[in-house]
């Protein structure tokens, strides 16, 4: 997954930078076996993916945001591919599938000597979709050429962080903490993926 906020700073005013999908490649259970653990299954190609804003808590998001992604699969397990360890979730018999993401990112330090605390954020993505065209009940997702669905962020402080720098009147990104960011998502099919 992609996310519109700038992953260096889980920032909502800067737009498109990669996603840091969470786990390693041991957590994704990959790590070992002799596969490419960035090629799982088998392809089903590379796909253009147009998101459109639909709500946001996060204050300014853009409203309309492209990205592409890579498709593979198992018979009905799906891997999304792009930029780190694929994440994957079980297709059901209706071709609709929600996978998650999750990542920390320690924003500012503590800092002893001024007595400031930390600032660790955390984001979830979820994006649940429906592929097509299949046939009913799903057995494989090989004849997959588009998807719809929704992408959602939330983004938190962890506990017991103190990241109030972050909020938007006092100079920082967010409007308001915690905050989510939802997209309507289009996928379609543009060619072969290795």
């Amino acid at each position: 997954m992609r996310t519109p906020m700038a992953c260096s700073r889980f920032s909502v005013s800067s737009v498109v930078l990669t996603l840091a999908l969470a786990g390693s490649l041991w957590s994704a259970g990959m790590g070992c076996g002799g596969k490419d653990p960035y090629r799982p299954g088998e392809s089903l190609g590379a796909f253009h993916v147009v998101g459109k804003l639909v709500a946001t808590s996060c204050g300014a998001t853009p409203a309309r945001w492209e990205f592409d992604v890579r498709l593979r699969h198992d018979r009905t397990t799906l891997y999304w591919v792009q930029g780190d360890a694929p994440i994957s979730a079980r297709v059901d018999a209706s071709a609709s599938v929600t996978l998650t993401a999750s990542a920390t990112q320690t924003m500012r330090t503590a800092d002893a000597r001024s007595k400031r605390s930390a600032c660790t954020m955390a984001r979830n993505d979820v994006v649940a979709i429906a592929l097509a065209p299949l046939d009913m009940p799903v057995t494989d997702l090989a004849g997959t050429t588009t998807f719809a669905g929704t992408l959602a962020y939330h983004f938190a402080p962890t506990e017991p962080s103190a990241c109030e720098g972050q909020l938007a009147d006092v100079g920082g990104d967010f409007a308001a903490l915690p905050c989510d960011v939802k997209y309507e998502v289009a996928g379609i099919r543009t060619g072969d993926a290795r």
